[in-house]
């Protein structure tokens, strides 16, 4: 499995691949995710219902989660520029990476 870099700048891996649909931009998904900082400090967790590929939650999430099969499981590790930028949002300090694992 390991790392994939997308064209966004999004780093993916896939750490279980299951048989399931893959994901397209504009379809309807539900996630249960796990966000983390860079240096390990979680921030939130949950379950989020978007569009892939929309500005309905951060956009490298969105972006993200395209390609990733229902069932499977991926690490997502999205730069500043597609999270928050150099806002503070709750926990998450400014120009932060956020780690999201999803499932």
């Amino acid at each position: 499995m390991g790392t994939m870099r997308l064209a966004s700048g999004i780093d993916v891996e896939d750490t279980l691949v299951s048989d399931g649909t893959e994901v397209a931009k504009g379809t309807l998904v539900v996630i249960r995710w796990r966000g983390t900082l860079n240096r390990g400090d979680e921030f939130g967790s949950g379950e989020s219902t978007f569009l892939a590929g929309s500005r309905e939650i951060i956009a490298g999430l969105s972006q993200g989660v395209i390609g990733m099969r229902v069932g499977g499981k991926r690490k997502i590790r999205i730069g500043p520029h597609l999270a928050y930028r150099d806002e503070v949002v709750g926990s998450i300090p400014p120009n932060a990476v956020l780690n999201f694992g999803c499932y």
